[in-house]
């Protein structure tokens, strides 16, 4: 089970993540929807540059000029690109094509209610992502929306899928073993379920890895 803690914007939350064991930190670079915890470029490259060996990191972008993600990628140096708004399973293989080292997440808005359609556009990424993020939005938001969507359309998609899918939307240090023993992602992400006024809790952060590591264990157990 691997965490990635997201909507890092001061070193001072990334250093909490890495503290707590996160596995990556993901940084809101080329946002377009609300997001309170977008960052800079300028800045998230000052802190990415300071991110030890072993801890991934993920550039997430609403943005959907695949000149643009290319160039973003290329001057944070990040090691994965996750694309958190719409753009064609061609355009990600031409990101994949001009990044050959970056890894690729795309991610896919669960739609309560919308079972095949969800599915659909999960299976349309299949071939051409190195893993799909499965999320919640609003109107406004594309993510941080701290909503739970439909953890059952979530599971079909892990079982379907020969990739690996993680799972956000809503999760928290308080959900997340439940939804890691339902859903059994390959990896869990989470933003404002580990914050107090704006910035990452220790306490929070620390549960969250813990409880969804946990979760894990205990699974395969059974």
């Amino acid at each position: 089970m691997r965490a990635k803690i997201c909507g890092i914007n001061t070193w001072d939350n990334a250093k909490i993540a890495l503290d707590c064991g996160a596995d990556a930190l993901g940084f809101l670079v080329g946002i377009t929807h609300l997001a309170e915890d977008k960052i800079e470029v300028e800045d998230a490259k000052r802190i990415i540059d300071k991110i030890p060996p072993f801890v991934s990191t993920v550039a997430v972008t609403h943005l959907q000029d695949v000149k643009k993600i290319i160039d973003l990628c290329r001057f944070l140096g990040v090691t994965t690109l996750q694309i958190h708004d719409y753009i064609s399973p061609e355009e990600v293989a031409v990101c994949k094509k001009e990044l050959p080292t970056v890894k690729m997440i795309k991610a896919v808005h669960v739609i309560d209610g919308d079972r095949t359609g969800t599915i659909a556009m999960a299976h349309s990424f299949e071939k051409v992502a190195d893993a799909l993020l499965l999320d919640s939005r609003t109107a406004e938001r594309l993510g941080g929306t701290g909503k739970v969507h439909d953890w059952n359309i979530s599971r079909e998609i892990v079982d379907e899928m020969n990739i690996p899918v993680m799972l956000a939307g809503g999760l928290t240090d308080q959900n997340v073993y439940d939804a890691v023993m339902k859903v059994r992602p390959y990896a869990v992400d989470v933003n404002s379920g580990v914050e107090t006024d704006g910035n990452k809790n220790w306490d929070k952060v620390y549960g969250f890895i813990t409880n969804a590591k946990r979760a894990e264990m205990d699974y395969r157990r059974t």
